[in-house]
């Protein structure tokens, strides 16, 4: 994954030095839940959660310019292929950011980068996105980063062993070929 850069933020792999950022907002009630995770109660859950980002490679860090602070993540995941949509490259974007910074735009700044990098880097045919009818915030963003509805779903947040009423969406190639024209 390459280094993307916005007007405020950088998206970038992670690093080790940036466990106290990442602890930081993910140890907050109530970010980690709107994403399927509980909130991180000790440290050693966060640094093994950021092996894991680290190893994987497909989790960017989103840095804030301004303070050089992780203020979330964003991921670019590969999609397991199934009957719900025939492409060949398909990606599933997903998102947390620090609860200080919600109401800011810099989810949306960094998704609208994020979905650039996948369709004209990663040369994806459908990038999907969901979320659970509670997190309005997300919603928000995903709708005003053009995705269109596909459908209700319901998630299954295994980390929470539980499962929540949401809605899917999708970006193929040809809609972010039309949001890049306008």
């Amino acid at each position: 994954m390459k280094t993307l850069e916005t007007e405020r933020l950088i998206l970038r792999i992670w690093r080790e030095s940036d466990l106290n950022d990442f602890f930081e907002y993910a140890s907050v009630e109530g970010v980690g839940e709107m994403a399927g995770w509980m909130h991180h109660e000790n440290i050693e859950t966060t640094k093994e959660i950021l092996k894991g980002f680290i190893d994987r490679g497909d989790e960017y860090a989103i840095v804030l310019k301004e303070s050089n602070k992780v203020i979330g993540s964003l991921g670019i995941h590969k999609r397991t292929l199934d009957n719900d949509y025939e492409a060949e490259i398909q990606r599933t974007i997903g998102y947390v950011l620090s609860k200080k910074h919600w109401g800011n735009g810099f989810m949306g700044e960094a998704a609208r980068e994020a979905i650039k990098y996948a369709f004209e880097d990663l040369d994806v045919d459908v990038l999907w996105c969901g979320h659970y009818l509670i997190n309005v915030q997300s919603q928000r963003v995903i709708e005003k980063s053009g995705f269109r509805l596909y459908g209700d779903y319901v998630f299954e947040a295994k980390l929470l062993n539980k499962t929540f009423d949401g809605k899917r969406y999708i970006m193929t190639k040809d809609d972010y070929k039309t949001l890049a024209m306008n």
